[in-house]
């Protein structure tokens, strides 16, 4: 049987036999104890504890283990050569993840059996066992996803990256414990989560968090897919990011209550989305001058899939937010009293945005680019806020103020 070697390599390197035997020896003294506080059997502490131990295990240790996957190759000097490989961009995303968290899940297997066994086995086991294994994959996937971009940025540290896991990890904690009261209380499963309604309809709320999970971990996955090509120099057309887009846009607009306005509420949440996809791409891609160049000379050449594959992802969701922008223009706002405060523009809005990732690129483009969310945020401050203050408490210029922020009276 011929498995993928990258998966192989990461065996070799963190399933080694005192890990083999460590985890299981550790995790059986612990649930001893548990045993001898249950009454010398396994109940509730034991499968508070082995759900506790999971969280931490597979959450924490896991999230670490995949973004030292890649960053690991990084510091020490290795990555280069592995890109070199003959191996497909899936086939090195697949093996990193999991050759490297399999040693995490050899852990969390046993705490869910233990969990299993001491728990009540009612309608909210299952549930319980599906959102730990999910959301276990999403947040391993995120991290790898988190220590490509960083890559990518020539970043090697991985202490942002795993506490940014650990705080997903401490939302995800509380509420995956919370289900566990309902299933002592012996609540059933169609009781926890209220039936929410998409696009007319009816999803029950357990299902729904645990499709999000799954989407998530496909998006996820599908993103770090497309960041390992990218790594491996191979050239791809950004129809994933508009797909991605797209989908947000038709899967939050499916959660807006049916009513005469819903039209104008769904084209508001496309444009914010647009909106918030735009600075995120902005700031997480790689900003080169040199890519301007290959982009302005594939134009110039008319070689519009070379284009395509030099397009930055912010441009596409900045073209996706400029029809939206006059659509929502020709509609008639229902905000009611909140527009007597906040006036909403959307071609404004988009020439706003324009002009902050026109900021962040010019010192994306210096020779500090380190420095260029950091000061673009300082900009953001001044131009949003001071400069506007100073003109509004003139009270003679209030024009100059809308100038600068023009949402604002």
């Amino acid at each position: 049987m011929n498995l993928n070697p990258e998966f192989q390599r990461q065996l070799y390197l963190e399933f080694s036999q005192a890990r083999l035997i460590g985890v299981p020896l550790v995790l059986g003294v612990m649930f001893t104890l548990t045993y001898f506080l249950d009454g010398y059997r396994l109940a509730n502490v034991s499968a508070q504890t082995a759900l506790g131990l999971f969280l931490i295990i597979v959450l924490l240790w896991g999230a670490r283990q995949a973004v030292d996957s890649v960053l690991e190759e990084q510091r020490g000097r290795t990555w280069d050569t592995q890109r070199l490989s003959a191996l497909g961009p899936w086939a090195m995303t697949w093996g990193k993840l999991f050759g490297s968290t399999l040693v995490v899940w050899y852990g969390g297997a046993i705490c869910l059996a233990v969990y299993g066994i001491a728990a009540e086995n009612d309608g909210t086991l299952p549930w319980i066992l599906s959102y730990a294994l999910a959301g276990g994959l999403v947040l391993q996937n995120i991290s790898l996803l988190l220590s490509l971009l960083a890559l990518r940025k020539g970043q090697s540290s991985s202490g942002s990256i795993v506490g940014f896991a650990m705080l997903l990890a401490f939302i995800a904690g509380p509420w995956l414990m919370a289900l566990t009261i309902g299933q002592r209380m012996s609540i059933p499963a169609t009781q926890h989560a209220a039936e929410i309604n998409w696009y007319g309809i009816g999803i029950g709320g357990n299902s729904l968090h645990l499709l999000n999970l799954c989407l998530a971990l496909f998006w996820c996955a599908t993103g770090n897919y497309r960041l390992m090509a990218q790594e491996l120099r191979i050239r791809t057309l950004p129809w994933v990011w508009l797909a991605f887009t797209v989908f947000l846009i038709v899967y939050a607009g499916g959660f807006i209550p049916p009513s005469p306005e819903s039209g104008y509420y769904f084209y508001l949440s496309a444009f914010g989305i647009c909106i918030v996809l735009t600075y995120l791409s902005v700031v997480l891609e790689l900003n080169e001058p040199m890519r301007v160049k290959r982009l302005l000379t594939y134009a110039a050449e008319q070689n519009w899939r070379r284009v395509a594959e030099e397009l930055p992802l912010w441009c596409l969701s900045l073209l996706l937010a400029l029809p939206i922008a006059l659509l929502l223009s020709t509609m008639e706002s229902p905000l009611g009293a909140a527009a007597d405060t906040l006036h909403f523009y959307p071609l404004p809005i988009v020439l706003l945005l324009l002009r902050d990732t026109g900021i962040f690129l010019f010192f994306s483009y210096g020779k500090n680019p380190q420095r260029a969310l950091i000061l673009t945020m300082l900009y953001a401050v001044l131009l949003y806020g001071v400069i506007p203050g100073i003109f509004t408490a003139a009270q003679q210029s209030s024009w100059l103020a809308a100038l600068f922020f023009p949402l604002w009276t």
